[in-house]
């Protein structure tokens, strides 16, 4: 590797780029935000777990040098820990932390240590008090000014703070999907939300490596069109220079020199002020690939420098006209945001092709297909879809239950429809109260402290939105006032009617929960009584 000189600002960089960048973030983000640890520290932690003394993590790379480690060290580290730490999972109940749904994915053969990995990133997974401006930031540039983000990332940092954009997990999931390159979130080495996902051992990294010839393929349309910024790696860590590789192995030297201008590796350096930017060429095989190297402390100053480089249309409503459009060549079916003249019809010419974008209603029963959940949940309290339950029920559901985990509040539109839907039926009996509120918040009750209704917990603490949507959801079943809680929703929604799109996911998640309740208490639980 090499550096040279030549000087030059961010913001030259910045306006190099022929459109908006992906970024392609690595574990130095989340341990700058969330204070995560990095991959040796996270295997030290469960190291010691096993055995239970300061020296344990030593003991595990020592052996794993003497035995070799054909996919590089820590895999092999990783896969000796968890080696050790499945078998005293099963045996000392003790460490065990992971919720009742994981427990059945260990019952028919999930890791306990990639559950418990898991576990251990979600509960360790709070925002650094000093970064959050930073992070806001970063989260207004989703909007316009970020194509897409790739990640080797396990936890779920940027789905929180990029709400919008559509995830892919692992690389089969990526590899098998019409991806379409904008609005797009693609955590290549699996999340925390599928622990079975997580490339961490060193089998798991012989199968992605295997693999990446595909992978890259898929990426390689992303590499050619995009500036792509690489964050919180370290310019020689192996796992990125694998990805690299892949990618420039299909490349000739003219489309590799393309590069020069499209990649920039984003270097930490504690205490700089300023930034400091320069070429930096790295050996990719024998093929010498040249790239901008951005050094900086305060990571504002990329993101200042990136607002000037923003799309027309924010890149979801760009990604849904190339979702529509490619929903549309495959299938030949209008979608719920377009619809299409006949290719034959000479009242259309070539160039006068549209795409029409109305309400639900507008654009027929079908085009409910696109609903999206944030609208069904506000639906319930507000009926601002038009459409009726009918419609919702056969053209929507499907979609959404499935998008949503198996949680969808559904007790209302049984209530007002006039045909018969079991699987909608059988979604609305699986979701009881105890269902609804989950194992943390049960055992946690004394959190209410005082409070005993709705009523008195939204007169004292609506000024904290969040924490009041929270509180509520501590009441028990017999404290829950369906027409306090109706009450209190409505206003919600008369304050913001895109209260659910515009919040923080931590209040967004609390209100879908009290919609829940709410929809299980007014319609669902009426119904159980009268049977």
């Amino acid at each position: 590797m090499k550096e040279a000189g030549a000087s030059m600002n961010i913001d030259d960089v910045v306006e190099k780029f022929s459109t908006t960048p992906f970024l392609f973030l690595g574990s130095g983000i989340t341990r700058r935000y969330y204070n995560l640890p990095d991959w040796k520290g996270l295997l030290e932690h469960f190291a010691k777990e096993v055995r239970g003394d300061d020296f344990a993590y030593s003991a595990y790379e020592n052996k794993a040098i003497k035995i070799g480690n054909s996919a590089g060290l820590l895999p092999k580290v990783a896969e000796l820990i968890q080696t050790d730490y499945d078998e005293k999972w099963f045996e000392d109940a003790s460490i065990r932390t992971v919720d009742a749904d994981i427990l059945d994915k260990i019952k028919t053969g999930l890791s306990p240590f990639k559950a418990e990995v898991a576990s251990f990133i979600k509960r360790k997974s709070c925002v650094v008090g000093k970064y959050e401006s930073e992070i806001q930031m970063l989260s207004a540039l989703s909007v316009k000014n970020i194509a897409g983000v790739i990640t080797t990332n396990y936890d779920t940092f940027i789905e929180e703070q990029f709400h919008e954009y559509t995830r892919y997990v692992g690389q089969k999931q990526l590899i098998f999907s019409a991806i379409q390159g904008v609005a797009e979130i693609y955590k290549i080495h699996g999340s925390v939300e599928a622990p079975e996902s997580l490339i961490i051992n060193e089998q798991d990294y012989l199968d992605f490596n295997r693999n990446s010839a595909y992978l890259a393929a898929k990426l390689m349309t992303i590499f050619m069109e995009y500036p792509i910024i690489f964050m919180g790696y370290s310019i020689s860590d192996s796992n990125i220079q694998k990805i690299i590789r892949s990618i420039v192995d299909c490349l000739d030297e003219e489309q590799i020199r393309l590069l020069e201008d499209r990649f920039v590796f984003v270097e930490y350096q504690q205490g700089r002020v300023g930034a400091e930017v320069s070429p930096y060429t790295i050996m990719i095989n024998d093929k010498p690939l040249t790239m901008k190297k951005i050094v900086v402390d305060d990571f504002k100053l990329i993101y200042k420098a990136l607002e000037g480089k923003k799309a027309k249309l924010p890149v979801r409503i760009l990604r849904r006209f190339k979702q529509e459009l490619y929903d549309f060549t495959v299938t030949s079916v209008p979608t719920a945001s377009m619809r299409v003249a006949s290719i034959e019809d000479d009242r259309v010419a070539d160039e006068e092709l549209v795409m029409a974008i109305g309400k639900y209603n507008d654009l027929g029963p079908r085009g409910l297909h696109g609903l999206e959940a944030d609208e069904w949940y506000r639906n319930i309290i507000i009926d601002d879809i038009g459409c009726s339950a009918d419609d919702l029920l056969e053209f929507a559901f499907d979609k959404l239950i499935k998008q949503n985990s198996g949680r969808l509040p559904v007790n209302k539109y049984l209530s007002q429809a006039t045909g018969t839907y079991p699987r909608c039926v059988e979604a609305a009996e699986r979701q009881d109260f105890d269902f609804i509120i989950s194992k943390t918040i049960k055992k946690n009750c004394q959190r209410l402290g005082g409070y005993t209704s709705v009523k008195q917990i939204w007169a004292n603490e609506k000024e904290s939105l969040q924490r009041a949507t929270d509180l509520i959801a501590y009441l028990p079943e017999n404290m829950m006032n369906v027409d306090e809680l109706e009450s209190i929703l409505k206003e919600i929604f008369n304050n913001d009617v895109n209260v659910l799109q515009n919040s923080i996911p931590a209040i967004r998640t609390n209100i879908r929960r009290l919609i829940m309740i709410y929809d299980y208490l007014k319609w669902g639980k009426t119904k159980e009584l009268s049977d």
